[in-house]
């Protein structure tokens, strides 16, 4: 006899991570490795083939770690967005993928045959060198490889396809390439025109089956039923409750990214929220969308902290009680221009403190984040409920400015939310798990 589990796998931007998961929920082991991109200056990419032969590895590993006999019964893929992959006739990659965050993606081309407003309104998004069609159009003008491209899969598809399943579009994945026309789901006209029709035909909401594992995994995983689980903010929203209408995700890491779901918006209201920096996708949860803001207020946080001389957990846990006993008045210092790179900090006078600077740094971001949130109570309704996650949600200070900023928020302990919504999306596949209602949560077995 053997027990039947399902397996989670998060590709993230900093490691690729699986979760080995009961039917009821626990999770039974785990595995993890570095996300293999090669670095080149401000330049990152990767090997598809490094990327896909990692997450067979870990998935691999965490089913192995059991410690008894398993079988999987299904495995779900979530993971980073834009990054992608090109493939050719033969269905191989034909080119690097290029990491989200990577500058090279060309949107000159694209600026040429499409006006900003237009690009928004088609998208959700901006236009920038962001998008998998920017990243598309810097390939086939500097990877001569590239030019045999007939699809672009992203990242998570990709894995799911090079363990042996089908060549397929998710919605929340794909809202995030620039190539779909948001509205329809379907192939972007300006799109094919430029970069040519590489989105699979078969388009997919997260927690569908795609196929079966074959002949280029370990044992330990043959036969399982594959799942797309979409885009990994959206996978981990799943499980902690947030992907309902009148949720409020607010996931501060590294990145802040603030996530509400709802109904899907007018084309008027798409071009508005993107004007203020917020994306409008496709949600893991079928007819439904998402916005999605995504400000700097954690790698702001890192930085100043770090100048701030508290350069561990206990040292930034001290500096965040020292910041709540102190008082601020209107000339404390402030964050100005604060961006991607670079953020200054103005009012240093005599007698500042580091606890005063924190405090006022940690306000000032909340105030930051604040006017996406405003915006998207004005589409979506104000919240009914809120959860907050991430590392940084842990500093006394922080928690303390989104208590005034959220209200009374609900936290998790969840350890890779991420990869635990794919497990549980797998298992939505495999047929032993019922998809939640909308305005449902996800309910093991």
């Amino acid at each position: 006899m053997t027990d039947e589990i399902l397996v989670g796998v998060d590709c993230g931007t900093t490691s690729i991570k699986a979760l080995a998961v009961s039917l009821s929920g626990e999770v039974l082991a785990s595995a993890s490795r570095t996300t293999p991109w090669r670095h080149h200056g401000p330049n990152s990419d990767a090997d598809p083939r490094d990327l896909a032969d990692t997450a067979i590895a870990v998935c691999a590993e965490a089913a192995e770690q059991v410690g008894r006999a398993v079988t999987v019964r299904g495995i779900g893929v979530t993971g980073i967005a834009e990054a992608g992959v090109l493939l050719d006739r033969q269905g191989e990659p034909c080119a690097p993928t290029l990491a989200w965050f990577d500058p090279r993606g060309d949107a000159g081309p694209i600026k040429e045959v499409v006006s900003r407003r237009d690009f928004q309104r088609a998208t959700g998004r901006r236009l920038n060198s962001k998008p998998s069609f920017s990243k598309i159009v810097w390939l086939q003008r500097n990877i001569p490889s590239a030019s045999s491209a007939v699809r672009h899969l992203c990242v998570a598809e990709w894995i799911v396809r090079a363990m042996g399943g089908e060549e397929v579009s998710e919605a929340s994945l794909t809202s995030r390439t620039g190539l779909m026309e948001l509205a329809t789901r379907e192939p972007w006209s300006v799109a094919n025109e430029v970069v040519g029709d590489f989105l699979p035909r078969r388009r997919v909401w997260a927690g569908e089956d795609a196929g079966r594992t074959g002949a280029a995994v370990p044992d330990v995983l043959r036969g399982a039923v594959l799942s797309v689980a979409g885009l990994d903010h959206q996978a981990a929203m799943l499980v902690l409750g947030a992907a309902r209408e009148g949720a409020l995700l607010d996931s501060i890491g590294t990145a802040e990214a603030l996530i509400r779901t709802l109904r899907p918006v007018s084309v008027d209201d798409v071009e508005r929220l993107t004007d203020h920096d917020i994306d409008v996708d496709w949600s893991v949860v079928p007819d439904h969308q998402i916005l999605i803001a995504g400000r700097v207020t954690g790698l702001t946080l890192e930085r100043l902290s770090a100048m701030l001389g508290a350069t561990d957990r206990q040292t930034r846990r001290a500096l965040g009680e020292a910041a709540m006993a102190t008082d601020r008045d209107e000339n404390s210092p402030r964050l100005v221009d604060i961006g991607n790179h670079a953020v200054s900090l103005v009012g240093i006078t005599d007698g500042i403190s580091p606890a005063l600077v924190w405090r006022c740094a940690v306000e000032d971001l909340t105030e930051y984040s604040g006017a996406s949130l405003d915006l998207m109570s004005e589409i979506a309704g104000p919240p009914a409920s809120a959860v907050l996650v991430g590392g940084w949600s842990r500093n006394p200070m922080v928690a303390h400015a989104k208590r005034a900023q959220l209200g009374d928020y609900a936290t998790s302990d969840l350890q890779e939310p991420g990869a635990l919504g794919a497990a549980f999306l797998s298992g939505v596949a495999a047929g032993m798990l019922a998809r939640p209602a909308p305005d449902g949560l996800p309910v093991w077995r």
